[in-house]
């Protein structure tokens, strides 16, 4: 009996196992069960809160997570048709100012390279020329290929924005259903071993998803408000747009906000604003400074990961599942590490039982 266990007591062999078991869910399983999972998220992080409002006010569960639920899915429908309405305004206007935009950057490179050579005491003519040239081919060939292309798909977008109504609208009755039964779904669950086992695994993972979702959303709107204060203070064109965006990259840990206040500072310092570009780069050195004070602070040891491990499966996740290997990555590294410990803790179990039984039978022997 003991031989037959060997395979499973090599931990590298079960690490292996998980790891393959996370990659299957991940990839196979959870896109067909994405509404379920929503709504067994949801309801495991709120589900206290509407346990105590429905003893004080009678109101039942199911009823307020179907409120809630409409109140967010209203909003996000309201925010896309609002921001589809205006970009849908806003293609035929930059279609037509395509031509004068290609003069603008023109005169802008030309302007840059002329700045550039005076501060160094540089020729720049056939940069300038060089330069500009590119921009032509470059907005020719956004013309004939890349803005065609973009209006061709429109179709495909509302598809895809109608899969996405559908997803929320699953996942508003799948939400009521689980409120209602949620107290015996857990008490079904918690009368199997192996099934609790897998209960705090996912209890495990949620926790963490709801710790590193608040920490990221502080972190965002602070790391956004100093973008937009400081470039909007400074008069940078459309700072506030460059504030927003800053802030919303920040989160991936291999973007960053120097993908936007970089290349600014560059443009900046092309224009012949040299404190506006100067004030890029502190903004950029200020944000980096405040994401290594606060993240620690707010997830604390809650993840147990070093920062190179997230980006890791960042990139794993993008390679193995496309652009969804963002959120897929660290949370299939969050299930592997639960899952590897709880293993390790029913086995450290299991022998602590052996250990005991022995010293049991060596005791009666005695």
């Amino acid at each position: 009996m003991r031989d037959g266990k060997k395979w499973t007591e090599s931990k590298t062999v079960v690490l292996l196992l998980i790891t393959g078991a996370v990659y299957f869910f991940l990839r196979f399983i959870s896109p067909l069960l994405t509404p379920v999972m929503l709504a067994g998220i949801f309801l495991t992080l709120c589900y206290p809160t509407f346990d105590d409002i429905q003893k004080k006010t009678k109101i039942k569960k199911q009823y307020m997570a179907s409120a809630i639920l409409l109140l967010i899915c209203a909003a996000l429908i309201i925010l896309v048709w609002f921001c589809g309405a205006q970009l849908l305004k806003q293609i035929p206007v930059w279609v037509g100012e395509i031509d004068h935009l290609q003069e603008d950057i023109q005169a802008v490179v030309k302007q840059g390279c002329e700045n550039v050579g005076n501060l160094f005491g540089l020729e720049t003519e056939n940069l300038s020329a060089t330069l500009i040239e590119q921009v032509n081919i470059f907005v020719e060939n956004f013309q004939e290929q890349a803005l065609p292309g973009v209006l061709g798909e429109s179709w495909g977008y509302i598809l895809h924005l109608i899969s996405i109504i559908a997803v929320l609208a699953v996942t508003m009755i799948a939400t009521v259903l689980f409120a209602r039964d949620y107290d015996a779904i857990l008490s079904k669950v918690g009368a199997h071993r192996e099934s609790r086992i897998i209960l705090e695994i996912a209890l495990r993972v949620i926790r963490y998803l709801a710790v590193f979702v608040k920490a990221q959303f502080l972190i965002m709107l602070t790391i956004g408000t100093i973008c937009v204060l400081a470039l909007s203070l400074v008069r940078v064109e459309n700072g506030w747009i460059f504030g927003v965006l800053a802030g919303v990259l920040d989160a991936l840990p291999f973007i960053g906000t120097g993908v936007v206040l970089v290349p600014l500072a560059v443009w900046q310092l092309i224009q012949g604003y040299y404190g506006k570009a100067l004030i890029c780069v502190g903004v950029y050195a200020v944000c980096v400074l405040v994401r290594q004070f606060m993240e620690p602070k707010l997830i604390g040891k809650e993840a147990g990961f070093y920062p190179v491990a997230i980006l890791i499966a960042v990139y794993a996740g993008l390679r193995l599942f496309g652009l969804w290997g963002i959120i897929k990555g660290p949370v299939g590294l969050v299930m592997i590490k639960q899952a590897y410990e709880a293993y390790c803790r029913l086995v450290d179990g299991e022998k602590q039982k052996d250990y005991d039984g022995e010293k049991d039978s060596c005791g009666e022997d005695i």
